[in-house]
């Protein structure tokens, strides 16, 4: 079992990587130092050469909208292609699915679920 930063909860871990586009080497250091210094972040991976960012965070306190609004911020972008779309819809499914099972409370057994 792997060790996890402070403040992540290994159940709400979730990973995405993201195809980038107009990526440098000064902007790519940005991009993963301010990534990686989001509270709830646990990995963060950028290879400039093939334009790709993984990353590894707590989805039930982050989404990756707000990741890719800072790779936007420093001058990148997210690739316009069906595929990247394809991948980022699922990615924004994904989170929400998080978010709401991270809000959800239980019911006990033989009890009737709250309406």
């Amino acid at each position: 079992m792997s060790e996890h930063r402070p403040g992540v909860n290994p159940g709400f871990l979730t990973k995405h990587t993201l195809s980038l586009l107009r990526v440098n080497e000064s902007n790519a250091k940005a991009i993963t130092v301010e990534l990686d210094g989001l509270p709830c972040v646990d990995r963060v991976w950028l290879n400039r050469t093939k334009g790709t960012l993984k990353i590894a965070y707590d989805g039930s306190h982050l989404n990756i909208d707000e990741m890719i609004a800072i790779v936007e911020k420093h001058g990148a972008a997210i690739k316009e292609n069906w595929w990247s779309r394809t991948k980022l819809s699922w990615q924004r499914q994904t989170d929400q699915n998080i978010k709401d099972n991270a809000k959800h409370e239980a019911h006990c057994c033989n009890k009737v679920p709250p309406h």
